[in-house]
C-alpha cells in the first residue's frame, strides 16, 4: 500500500514495487498475490466500515452512495473488456471506448456540520457476458440471455445493498443513488426501516394511496389513482416552501415541493415521498442574462422523513465523484497492467481499499493548508494536499537522511533545497 501512494509516476505494480525499493528483490511473489486472488479484501472492507461507523457514532445512519464507472483499456484480451458509452463524450454524439466497468459504495464519514467525506468500500468488477457468434448453439444463446439477466448493473447492486443491509443491523441504512438505480430491482431491495433516496424521471408515473377499506375479493390494490407526473406538479404548483442544505462551498436555500404519501410501481406496496426541486438561477458573468439548470426530482422510501435531510443526502453524493476523480487522477486505478480474471478483480479493489485506509489515517490529522489558502473557505482538505503531507513526512524521516534546510520563513533563494541531498544520494 506505501508503493501505491508514494509512487508518483505511472501506476503500475512494478512501479509500486520500485517505490519500496524492492527492485533488486524477488517480485513474483507481488504478482501472484493479485493473480492467484491471496488478498481478502472482504476483511479489509469490514474494518473500513466499522471504522466509519463508530466514528459517525451509534444514533447517527449509515450513508452510503452506489454508483458505477468504467476504466480505459487498450488490449483487447483484458478480461472484462468491452465497448462502452463513454461518459465524458459531447452530447451531441455518442461515443465509444475500450473499458471495464466496475461499481463502488462509498459511506459518508462526517466532518464539520454539514459535511462528509465519502469512504469506498466496494469496488467490484462488473463485466457484461461475452456475446456468443451468429452460428452458436440455442443453448449457448440461453446462457447468454440467464448471464445478461444475473450480470445486470441493477442486480448486482441489489446483491451488494442486500449484504450492506446485514451487516447494518444495529442501525439505519440510507442508500443514495443516481436515477440509473431508482428501479424495481434496487428499491424492492431495500427491506424493514432502511431507506433508499434517488433520483427519479421527470415523467414518471405517481399513484394515490389506495383506501384502506378494501371491500370484496380478491388482491388488494398496490395503487389508487393514478395522480400528475413530477414535471406537471412543478409546473402547476403555487406552494413552494424554501430549505437549506449545505454543499461544497456553504450553505444554500432550494425551494422544494414535497409530495407523501404517493406510490410508484418501483417500490410496490410501500408508501414514497417525492421532492421537487425547483431549477436554480445562476449567471455566467455579473453582466451576462439570468439563466436556469435543470430541475430535479428526488424519491424517498420514507415518507416521515424530513425534507432538509432528503436533500442533504442526496447533495453528499457528489463524494462518490470525487472518490472516482481521486481514485483515477491520483492513484491511477486503471493503469495497472493487468488481464487475468483474478488481477482485474483484485487489485483496484486493493488500491480501492488502499485509498480508503490512507483517507482514515489522514482524517485524523490536523489540516495543514498552504500559507496562500484562507482556511475558512476551505473545509475540505483534497487528496492531493493529504498526500503531499503524507510524502513530506517520509522524505523528512530520520532513517532517510533527507532534511530540510533553512528558517522556514527563508525564501527559496536564499537556502540550500533540500532536494539536492536527495540529487546527490541518488547520483552517489
Amino acid at each position: 500500500m506505501i508503493g501505491i501512494l508514494l509512487n508518483m509516476g505511472r501506476h503500475t505494480i512494478s512501479r509500486a514495487i520500485e517505490t519500496i525499493d524492492h527492485a533488486q528483490q524477488d517480485w513474483s511473489a507481488l504478482y501472484r498475490l493479485f493473480e492467484r486472488n491471496r488478498v481478502n479484501l472482504k476483511i479489509i472492507q469490514t474494518m473500513i466500515r466499522q471504522h466509519v461507523q463508530e466514528h459517525n457514532g451509534t444514533a447517527e445512519p449509515l450513508v452510503a452512495f452506489i454508483d458505477d464507472t468504467v476504466l480505459r483499456k487498450r488490449g483487447r484480451k483484458v478480461h472484462g473488456t468491452s465497448w462502452k458509452l463513454d461518459p465524458l463524450g459531447p452530447k451531441f454524439s455518442n461515443n465509444f471506448i475500450w473499458a471495464q466497468r466496475y461499481m463502488q459504495i462509498s459511506l459518508a464519514q462526517k466532518q464539520e456540520p454539514g459535511h462528509c467525506r465519502g469512504i469506498p468500500i466496494l469496488f467490484q468488477h462488473c463485466p457484461v457476458p461475452e456475446k456468443p457468434g451468429k452460428n452458436a448453439s440455442p443453448e449457448l444463446w440461453q446462457e447468454y440471455k440467464r448471464l445478461q439477466k444475473k450480470m445486470r448493473l441493477p442486480q448486482r447492486a441489489s446483491e451488494a445493498v442486500s449484504k450492506l443491509q446485514e451487516c447494518a443491523v444495529d442501525r439505519k441504512l440510507i442508500v443514495v443513488a443516481d436515477g440509473g438505480y431508482t428501479n424495481q430491482t434496487v428499491c424492492r431491495s431495500i427491506v424493514g426501516e432502511h431507506v433508499y433516496i434517488g433520483r427519479m424521471r421527470k415523467d414518471a408515473k405517481l399513484f394515490a394511496s389506495p383506501c384502506e377499506q378494501n371491500s370484496g375479493k380478491g388482491r388488494k390494490k398496490y395503487y389508487g389513482d393514478q395522480l400528475p407526473t413530477p414535471e406537471e406538479i412543478r409546473q402547476t404548483a403555487t406552494d413552494w416552501s424554501e430549505v437549506t442544505a449545505c454543499t461544497g462551498n456553504g450553505m444554500h436555500t432550494f425551494r422544494i415541493i414535497a409530495v407523501a404519501p404517493v406510490r410508484s410501481k418501483v417500490t410496490g406496496d410501500r408508501n414514497v415521498k417525492v421532492i421537487i426541486i425547483q431549477p436554480l438561477r445562476y449567471r455566467l458573468t455579473s453582466h451576462s442574462p439570468l439563466l436556469y439548470r435543470n430541475a430535479a426530482y428526488l424519491l424517498c422510501t420514507d415518507p416521515d422523513m424530513p425534507n432538509e435531510k432528503i436533500l442533504q443526502y442526496y447533495l453528499w453524493r457528489w463524494e462518490i465523484e470525487l472518490n472516482f476523480k481521486d481514485e483515477k487522477s491520483i492513484l491511477g486505478i486503471h493503469q495497472a497492467q493487468v488481464r487475468t480474471p483474478n488481477s482485474v478483480e483484485s487489485f483496484p479493489g486493493f488500491v480501492a481499499a488502499a485509498y480508503s485506509l490512507f483517507l482514515l489515517a489522514a482524517s485524523d490529522q490536523a489540516s495543514q493548508y498552504p500559507k496562500w489558502r484562507a482556511p475558512k473557505t476551505v473545509w475540505r482538505t483534497s487528496t492531493n494536499m493529504m498526500l503531499a503531507n503524507f510524502r513530506i513526512d517520509a522524505l523528512t524521516a530520520n532513517k532517510s537522511g533527507f532534511t530540510h534546510q533553512g528558517p522556514l520563513e527563508a525564501k527559496p533563494l536564499l537556502f540550500n533545497l533540500s532536494w539536492k541531498n536527495v540529487i546527490q544520494a541518488a547520483a552517489n
